[in-house]
């Protein structure tokens, strides 16, 4: 068990410093949590029409709300008995060429189906929501995927 719980904060440390990189600004803090309740914000996190389910694949999508934007994500398991890990980032483009930024950040950790939101970030965009997941327990078939900005 104890080696299962290192290796999971092996993989967990490591995707946020493979999300953060060294051109990026210091990563915000994110919450793991191991199934429950979500720790990020309380929005309507429903898939849009162009966010297909497949299995250990993540999709991610941007949900405006008012002058907001939050960071959406879902990794469709492959069986409910998989552990499933999700990471969603919102950057933001602070000005033309500027690198992006990371403003907000969540991540997940649970048996099955994950789907987890950013808070909500009230900033200017262009805005982009980049998310990592799949199967916690094998890092090898985890994949990041990215919106275009907006």
């Amino acid at each position: 068990m104890r080696a299962r719980i290192a290796a999971l904060t092996a993989v967990s440390a490591g995707l946020t410093l493979a999300m953060a990189g060294p051109s990026w600004a210091a990563p915000t803090p994110s919450a793991v949590s191991a199934a429950g309740p979500s720790t990020s914000a309380t929005a309507s996190v429903t898939p849009g029409a162009n966010c297909p389910a497949l299995v250990n694949r993540p999709c991610a999508w941007q949900e405006r709300n008012g002058s907001g934007v939050l960071g959406s994500a879902l990794v469709t398991a492959e069986h409910p008995g998989q552990l499933t890990l999700v990471h969603v980032d919102v950057k933001v483009q602070r000005a033309w060429g500027s690198p992006w930024e990371t403003v907000a950040s969540s991540t997940r950790l649970q048996y099955g189906t994950v789907r987890v939101s950013t808070p909500q970030v009230d900033a200017p965009g262009p805005f982009v929501v980049c998310a990592t997941g799949g199967p916690a327990l094998r890092p090898a078939l985890q994949s990041t995927t990215c919106t275009t900005p907006h």
